[in-house]
């Protein structure tokens, strides 16, 4: 029996519009009525979510933040578990960016986004989520601050050429996550969604197969692989799709209800 599902926003559970269908929402419900916990499992911060766990009733439940950077129990404001990263990392990673020639931002610890320079690309990040920006000297860094996550941004194929030649001591010691076209992320090498799934299940009691995900991108290989089931979404990455048990439809078809029906 599937008690835990780890279900990703973007190009998952939300339309390209970023609509919440109402097919996932009864779906969700239905998984819950089963007896199953159900938790958001996105890049995003709290602020980007929160709306979306009103209209699922998920406000007395967890959601996993910053590709699992935090696991949060929001009904206490209670974290449950983190991983964060240093300033000097930070830094790092931002001085391999201006090598490469790619757009940067960071969330500090306490979920301020910053950025040495403006660009469309951290717009996104800010429109989506709703929050704010502060322009920031990078060089005024510490190297003992807290940081959640880091993020080259620029476009599709810049990041994909850049990839192939990040320095191997950052992806080596670091998780590196494509979670859009437009994204890739530099987090603690304990945070990701896998990790942060099994932390949760741990907490709740719950055993490894009896749990399930549901995701998209390159930030959500590590929980498709980590789940007892693990499914893709049919628009999902192609890496994505060879690591998951099952696809399921669209995020456009209600691809996270069908599977909900098709395993709960």
């Amino acid at each position: 029996m599937i008690k835990l599902i780890t279900i990703d926003m973007d190009g998952t559970l939300l339309k390209d519009n970023k609509e919440l269908p109402k097919e996932n929402i009864d779906a969700i419900n239905y998984a819950k009525e089963k007896g199953a916990t159900v938790v958001i499992a996105t890049g995003r911060p709290i602020k980007g979510v929160y709306r979306y766990l009103e209209k699922l009733n998920l406000l007395d439940g967890y959601v996993i933040l910053y590709n699992g950077a935090i696991v949060l129990d929001v009904k206490n404001n209670k974290i449950i578990y983190n991983a964060f990263i240093d300033g000097k990392t930070v830094k790092m990673i931002y001085e391999e960016a201006n090598k490469l020639g790619l757009f940067f931002h960071a969330f500090k610890d306490n979920e301020e986004l910053i950025l040495p320079i403006f660009n469309k690309y951290s717009l996104v990040e800010v429109k989506i989520n709703q929050i704010a920006y502060k322009l920031f000297d990078f060089k005024s860094i510490k190297d003992d601050d807290m940081f959640l996550k880091c993020m080259m941004v620029d476009s599709f194929d810049n990041l994909n050429n850049a990839e192939k030649v990040i320095d191997s001591k950052i992806k080596d010691n670091y998780s590196m996550l494509r979670s859009s076209p437009i994204f890739l992320e530099f987090l603690n090498k304990n945070a990701d969604k896998g990790q942060a799934l099994i932390h949760l299940a741990k907490y709740l009691g719950i055993k490894e197969d009896e749990t399930m995900a549901i995701g998209d991108a390159g930030n959500d290989i590590p929980m498709i692989k980590k789940a007892h089931i693990g499914v893709a979404m049919k628009n999902a990455f192609d890496e994505a799709k060879k690591c998951a048990d099952y696809i399921t439809d669209t995020n456009e078809n209600f691809g996270v209800a069908k599977a909900i029906y098709k395993f709960i």
